[in-house]
């Protein structure tokens, strides 16, 4: 058997953590294996006699997941019972933070920690002297000059996962912009009369690129369309477009190269422009500078990819478990008012 309570729990981390049963004068238990440890609706004695021993499980407390001090409170709460019976003063939350060397309490292992102190101070194995001192207690889960360490990393990673989602929701609220600025433009685009644009020049060719896992073709095209339009001013103020130059026309210059974000991709334009000398464009009869190459409503859902991808990552960034973005924005006002020091 070894000297040390904590030894004896850190070597069977398979199990939860009892302490070392002390036999006791009266063979009762403070509650028996099948009796939750922490029931509201059970009646407990007003005294505890010293001797007797303490065994519970974290089965015996109604916590499904580990994960928050809200879950840590439940076993201080039951440790308070106790130890009030025995003649002690309740504990916080924080003592036990402070006596086992876990700074952020959020698994398992943290509660398996707690409920070993709990259990080592109700069983005696364990004492609190002057100023909430441990004796007999030695963690081994992590090293107290660790604190201020862990501390602080806590604080940093959280300021930057606040900047990493302030930025983040800064790109998807310019691109969700974008977005829906190109779709109004499509509604109001779809309602436009069309007219036959001569094609002044058209080229289309391929670049090759190789790479270590081979090589890739990227169709690329470019064109140059004139587009001639008589003013009917008399009646609407408007422009029709169309048709052949006269000395009454005027002509409108449009320019076509494929990208990512040109409405028109780069497929369609070869099989509608390749052989031929006029293109059916649709254009604003208020002003034929604003021209849609692919008449018609089109949806480019390769548009939504800068909009869903950074979107997904700010719900990562909000579900993380390992950092919390609103106590990275609560660390950051703290350092920017100087109530916390780097």
């Amino acid at each position: 058997m070894k000297d040390n309570f904590w030894d004896t729990v850190a070597d069977a981390p398979e199990e939860e953590p009892s302490a070392p049963p002390i036999v006791p004068s009266d063979s009762a238990e403070v509650f028996a294996p099948s009796t939750p440890a922490f029931e509201r609706t059970h009646s407990w004695p007003e005294t505890v006699d010293r001797d007797r021993s303490y065994n519970a499980r974290l089965s015996d407390f109604d916590v499904s997941v580990w994960d928050s001090e809200n879950d840590a409170q439940a076993i201080v709460d039951w440790f308070n019972k106790e130890y009030v019976k025995q003649g002690g003063s309740e504990k916080s939350v924080d003592f036990f933070k402070e006596a086992t060397d876990i700074y952020n309490f959020n698994s398992i292992a943290d509660a398996k920690t707690f409920l070993a102190l709990a259990l080592g101070i109700l069983n005696g194995n364990v004492k609190i002297g002057e100023n909430d001192e441990m004796q007999d207690w030695i963690s081994s889960e992590r090293p107290r000059w660790m604190k201020q360490y862990e501390a602080n990393a806590t604080m940093w990673a959280g300021i930057a996962a606040a900047f990493a989602f302030t930025t983040i929701l800064a790109f998807v609220l310019i691109t969700g912009s974008i977005l829906a600025m190109s779709l109004l433009d499509e509604m109001e685009g779809d309602t436009w009369p069309t007219g036959e644009a001569q094609i002044v020049y058209f080229e289309e060719w391929v670049e090759t690129s190789c790479g270590d896992d081979g090589c890739s073709d990227t169709q690329y095209a470019e064109a140059n369309f004139e587009l001639h339009c008589i003013e009917d001013g008399m009646v609407t103020s408007q422009w029709v477009c169309g048709g052949n130059e006269t000395a009454n026309t005027t002509m409108f210059e449009h320019y076509y190269h494929s990208g990512f974000f040109e409405h028109a991709p780069v497929g369609y334009m070869i099989d509608h422009l390749y052989g031929e000398e006029t293109h059916a464009i649709a254009y604003n009869p208020a002003d034929p500078t604003e021209v849609d190459l692919r008449p018609g409503f089109q949806m480019n859902w390769e548009w939504l990819l800068p909009v869903l991808i950074p979107l997904g990552s700010l719900l990562v960034l909000a579900r993380n478990r390992h950092f919390n973005v609103k106590e990275g924005y609560v660390s950051l006002w703290g350092l920017l008012k100087g109530d916390l020091e780097v």
